[in-house]
């Protein structure tokens, strides 16, 4: 597949860096209230900063972003703000969602992200769907999912990609593959040698890139 490379700007470069070290530095805050017993739980982004980091910054208003269970770094890509999203971890009414969603529920329609998500695989269709509204409004945009790895084998993904090929939608698939699937080991569970390799069974383009 023949690509198109773009070169960023030195001031579009800083700005991707300064959100990528916001959302480690986000984290790092979240493990120390996590182990001080303030926060019951959370799952870290940690070393998978670039790739939302990559992908917003190339994203228009009125494009759509959903996660995965582990999130923090979507919505922070996508400009959520952290101090909201902080108190939303601690449970407080001034988090993005009045303290009642927690980590595995941020969400912020206002800047076009529609939710993490505590199951696997199920923001995938949704995102098929918000880009077929797009596409019937006549409106000029995107939708982007981010899953893992545990999630490329769910018969969501590939219902989603195939009724994404066909009525032609503005939706991206975007597996970060963390290997975080204890049960279902990349090496073991996927057939054709990557998750990028399954777009050409549905007439898409696939792409595998270093997110480090």
């Amino acid at each position: 597949m023949a690509t198109a490379k773009q070169k960023l700007d030195e001031a579009t470069l800083k700005s991707m860096f300064k959100t990528m070290v916001l959302i480690r530095r986000f984290e790092e805050q979240c493990k120390r209230e996590a182990d001080s017993g303030k926060l019951r739980g959370m799952h870290s982004s940690v070393g998978q900063e670039a790739v939302p980091t990559g992908i917003c910054a190339h994203l228009k208003d009125g494009d759509y972003v959903l996660g995965t269970h582990r999130s923090h770094h979507h919505c922070i890509a996508r400009g959520v703000d952290v101090n909201e999203m902080m108190a939303e971890l601690l449970g407080k009414v001034t988090g993005t969602n009045k303290g009642k969603g927690g980590t595995m529920h941020i969400a912020d329609a206002t800047k076009g992200m529609l939710g993490a998500n505590g199951v696997v695989g199920s923001n995938i269709p949704v995102a098929t769907g918000c880009a077929l509204s797009a596409k019937v409004q006549g409106k000029d945009n995107v939708s982007v999912v981010f899953f893992g790895d545990g999630a490329s084998s769910q018969g969501s993904l590939h219902e989603s990609m195939n009724l994404a090929a066909i009525w032609d939608l503005p939706v991206l698939f975007v597996c970060e593959n963390n290997r975080y699937a204890e049960s279902t080991p990349f090496e073991y569970a996927v057939a054709g040698q990557s998750v990028a390799n399954r777009a050409a069974g549905y007439g898409m383009p696939g792409v595998t890139v270093d997110g480090q």
